[in-house]
């Protein structure tokens, strides 16, 4: 029987959710790098690679090791409010630390600090859906999960308008929203109690979404998931570090943009994709659960991220780049909406289930490393241009991979 899932957690898990990733996006899209500018005026880009690079170290290690405690305890009490109370307030103080940083080795304390607070409130914000919601409805929620991401992008405009040089104001008012953004979930707990999944109770027919599964068949599946988002997301993970390089260095012809710079292009591309974003989150979410199905979506989501890598990749006209970024993000947010709750499902009911979503995210933290060292190996200053596009090729085949290596995996359908 499909345990009652309260409704209230519509809103407000996925709005803390939100507030999860407002303390990270326009940290690093923006405030991060103006900070590093004014600090570091002659050294910026060598400054804001070695914070990026301890920043991706630490939130590595910190995300397995915030799940064992979270596995821990939801041993001793119950759920995971507490633990996800502490991380919360964490942050915010994080922010107050990053506000009033005024030298490098502080910035880089801050950074550490918050490494460890986000992914103290982060780890078992994630873990909520494996812990209390039915497998019926993941798929949706996975969808205004991932929805999270692209919105939170948007807050780096008024943030940029309101505060356009850097100021400490900008850090205290993102600090206050991720409070706004979490307490609704934390005052209002209403999640019950934790669903405990076993092996035997998983019975294959054609109305549930899992079959019944092996030790062994868990661990191959969750091999085959964690291999897949890694190539989704190093993909993704070129696209936001070199989009705009390839833009500087590519030429679009446009009539209309040929006197547009790369900024100028760049802002043209970010609102209408977050938006196309967020709707592709929503919509994949919802009939993923509607046809019962995770495998065959997420590999169609992949194929259209490969596509758009594709577009990119031989793009020579504005409109068809547009396109190709449009196809891409859309793409992108739809695959980790289903592939957030294909996750759910692998590891519902583990002891360890909070380690294993940690050792998950680190499909996310890796490619922050891989991509640079690619990079930097790949480049040289004559073919930079034609080396770019032929990386947007290569991950449109890694995309295409990805979708194949989920449709190998059996314990979900």
């Amino acid at each position: 029987m499909t345990q009652p899932f309260p409704r209230t957690a519509f809103w407000t898990y996925p709005l803390a959710f939100l507030g999860a990733h407002l303390a990270f996006m326009p940290l690093f899209v923006l405030l991060l790098p103006r900070r590093v500018e004014a600090l570091a005026p002659e050294s910026t880009a060598t400054a804001l690679s070695w914070l990026l690079l301890t920043g991706g170290l630490v939130a590595g290690i910190a995300n397995v090791s915030a799940g064992a405690i979270g596995d821990r305890w939801i041993i001793r009490f119950g759920n995971r409010r507490g633990l996800i109370a502490i991380g919360a307030g964490m942050l915010v103080g994080a922010y107050l630390v990053f506000a009033f940083a005024s030298t490098l080795p502080e910035l880089f304390g801050a950074l550490i600090f918050f490494q460890l607070s986000l992914n103290c409130c982060f780890s078992p914000l994630g873990a909520l859906l494996a812990d209390h919601f039915p497998d019926a409805v993941k798929g949706r929620l996975g969808g205004l999960l991932t929805a999270a991401l692209p919105a939170s992008s948007l807050l780096v405009l008024p943030i940029a308008w309101l505060f356009p040089e850097d100021s400490p104001g900008a850090f205290v008012l993102i600090g206050g929203l991720i409070l706004v953004c979490v307490l609704p979930l934390l005052t209002m707990w209403s999640l019950g109690p934790v669903i405990h999944t076993s092996s035997s109770s998983i019975i294959a027919n054609s109305q549930s979404l899992r079959i019944r599964p092996s030790r062994t068949l868990l661990f191959v599946d969750f091999s085959l998931a964690w291999l897949s988002r890694l190539l989704i997301q190093t993909g993704a993970a070129f696209v936001i570090g070199y989009l705009y390089l390839y833009i500087t260095v590519t030429q679009l012809s446009q009539a209309q943009w040929r006197s547009a710079g790369a900024s100028e292009i760049l802002a043209g591309l970010t609102a209408p994709a977050a938006i196309l974003a967020i709707a592709g989150t929503l919509f994949a979410g919802l009939i993923s659960d509607r046809v019962k199905s995770r495998r065959l979506p997420l590999a169609v989501f992949a194929g259209l991220f490969a596509v758009g890598m594709g577009t990119l990749a031989s793009s020579t006209e504005l409109v068809w780049f547009f396109i190709g970024y449009g196809v891409l993000q859309a793409a992108l947010a739809a695959y980790l909406s289903v592939d957030t709750a294909l996750i759910a499902q692998l590891v519902s009911g583990h002891a360890r289930r909070g380690v294993l979503l940690g050792v998950m995210n680190l499909s996310n933290t890796f490619p922050s490393v891989i991509v640079p060292s690619i990079a930097l190996m790949a480049f040289t200053d004559n073919t930079i241009a034609g080396i770019l596009a032929l990386m947007f090729a290569g991950f449109a085949l890694a995309a295409i991979l990805a979708g194949g290596l989920i449709m190998m995996i059996r314990s979900v359908r």
